[in-house]
């Protein structure tokens, strides 16, 4: 598929003369979005929605190229309905044979008052060259062409849309898709008949702007009658979806209201934009059938919130054991040196790591739980994608833990054992506390030497003169003793939560970092590709409001 901008922005049509300028960039606006649209929604929407999406594009991209200020109008109708008829009084040429002198084909006819410039458009539509009569030509003595207006318009009669021939119906459908203006030909006798309302009118309902329903042959009816019928034909296309459908009562026998369609044709062909106008009507259709893919709540700027995050956070580290491990992570360095060391020792610097296990249900029930709040309001297949992201990414979140938290849970040790940085060594003030301890433990056993010596008998040495002298050492050394271990027991459990909170801190930065890999970047991309592709579509359905 080519480029959106180039498809529906930059195309050959692009420039053409439609008579309005707003509208036809407007379309091709609404085009462009609907095409960069199927891609961002591509695995995601339905596919026959997106197959019908493309045909339409496809279609519109043909037609455009292809003669864009022309008008195909098609008669379609019922058998009985005096459709040929009403074609040969259109046009002013007995071309389509009527009741049972009518060839059975199934291939419509086609009358163009230009045929030169309307043949691409016709070959586009499938007309064989034999079913594609000129306006002007050997059975018209008209004369040349005068009208320019005329120029641009092409009239199909159709096969009968309720023939027993599979052909015929599926040429009837085919032109129903590709005509810039149909014009539905009912009778007094059928004009409620099911076939016509339920498999055309009613699935038309979005195109009353590019259609003309006629009530032909009423010259059939009795005085008053034809305003009967009417106003009951009115009520079933006001049911059919249809209140404000242009409704025309003809007869091809006495003339009556042959002018006005005719008018109504002459205007179609004048405006130059009946591919326009078809085109905005089908984009209107299309947009409506595909509404229900996009009916969810569109997710703000950042589509994985913080308090998701956060829970997700929560739940792996739960998972995980994050508490557990921060602990060891943060045990007394002299521990942890004598162990990791030992351990260095066995297996050598940088050997095996602990292995930290990881609750693979509690992973699951955390990513559940997070896929839950992020598909909340989303349309389906949209959730389910957000869901297959998320669980692929729930498949790799325990292996990715256990290789991030296992180096953290060996406590920093020796070079090449790894470990969680700034967690090493001890504050001066509890190194201070124990030099203090020690010194008040040397004190008081200086203190008690000197008193065990004086009752001893023995002379006085030094500073010592008595026993009550050595009281003052083993009392200062006893309460400083006593103060510094107490203030070093305080400082170290302050300094042990001090390690365990960094710690806890550093690995739930690893856990983040897990968390944002495997399940928040996926998730994001899954959600913003919605929110684009919400944003096209809004943009598609923009409606055209035109008659």
């Amino acid at each position: 598929m080519s480029g959106a901008a180039e498809r529906f922005g930059s195309g050959p049509y692009a420039g053409h003369d439609y008579g309005t300028a707003e509208e036809p960039s407007r379309v091709l606006a609404r085009l462009s979005a609907l095409d960069r649209m199927t891609v961002a929604a591509e695995g995601r929407m339905a596919a026959e929605h997106l197959a019908e999406v493309r045909a339409l594009l496809d279609r519109a991209d043909a037609r455009l190229r292809t003669a864009p200020q022309h008008a195909v109008v098609a008669l379609a109708g019922g058998t009985g309905s005096g459709k040929s008829s009403l074609f040969n009084a259109l046009i002013g040429l007995d071309l389509s044979r009527t009741g049972a002198r009518r060839p059975t084909t199934d291939t419509a006819l086609a009358c163009a008052w230009d045929p030169e410039s309307a043949r691409p458009l016709l070959d586009l539509l499938g007309l064989p060259h034999s079913r594609q009569i000129p306006r002007h030509g050997a059975l018209d003595d008209t004369g040349p062409l005068q009208d320019p207006v005329l120029s641009r318009l092409v009239v199909v009669d159709l096969p009968d849309h309720d023939s027993v021939e599979t052909g015929h119906r599926d040429e009837v459908d085919r032109f129903v898709a590709a005509a810039d203006h149909l014009i539905w030909v009912l009778d007094p006798q059928k004009y409620a008949d099911a076939a016509v309302h339920e498999r055309y009118l009613r699935a038309l309902a979005r195109h009353g702007d590019v259609m003309t329903v006629v009530l032909n042959q009423v010259d059939r009816l009795p005085e008053g009658g034809a305003d009967d019928c009417l106003a009951d034909l009115r009520r079933l296309l006001a049911a059919d979806g249809l209140p404000d459908v242009r409704l025309v009562a003809t007869s091809a026998v006495t003339g009556e209201g042959v002018r006005e369609l005719r008018d109504i044709v002459t205007a179609v062909a004048a405006g130059r934009r009946a591919a326009i106008l078809r085109l905005a009507a089908d984009l209107d259709h299309i947009t409506e059938e595909i509404d229900p893919e996009f009916t969810g709540v569109v997710p703000g700027a950042e589509p994985v919130s913080g308090q998701v995050r956060a829970e997700l956070l929560k739940g792996l580290g739960t998972a995980a054991g994050l508490g557990a491990v921060a602990a060891v992570s943060a045990a007394s360095p002299v521990a942890a040196s004598a162990s990791t060391a030992g351990r260095a020792v066995r297996t050598g610097a940088g050997g095996p790591r602990r292995r930290v296990p990881v609750q693979t249900h509690r992973v699951d029930l955390a990513v559940r739980g997070a896929a839950a709040q992020l598909t909340r309001g989303l349309p389906e297949p949209w959730a389910a994608q957000v869901r297959r992201a998320l669980g692929r990414g729930a498949q790799r979140v325990p292996a990715a833990l256990e290789a991030e938290l296992s180096t953290a849970s060996d406590a920093s040790g020796p070079p090449g054992v790894p470990g969680l940085p700034g967690l090493t060594g001890l504050p001066a003030k509890v190194r201070v506390a124990a030099v203090v301890r020690w010194v008040g433990v040397a004190l008081a056993c200086l203190g008690i030497a000197g008193i065990a010596l004086a009752l001893a008998g023995v002379e006085p040495v030094g500073p010592w003169n008595g026993w009550y002298a050595a009281l003052l050492p083993l009392l200062v050394g006893i309460v400083s003793a006593v103060c510094a271990t107490y203030a070093e027991q305080s400082w170290r459990i302050d300094t042990a939560r001090e390690r365990q909170a960094a710690a806890e801190r550093q690995l739930a930065d690893r856990v983040a970092d897990v968390v944002d890999e495997y399940l928040v970047e996926p998730a994001n991309g899954e959600l913003e590709r919605y929110r684009e592709a919400h944003a096209l579509f809004v943009a598609a359905r923009e409606p055209l409001h035109v008659r």
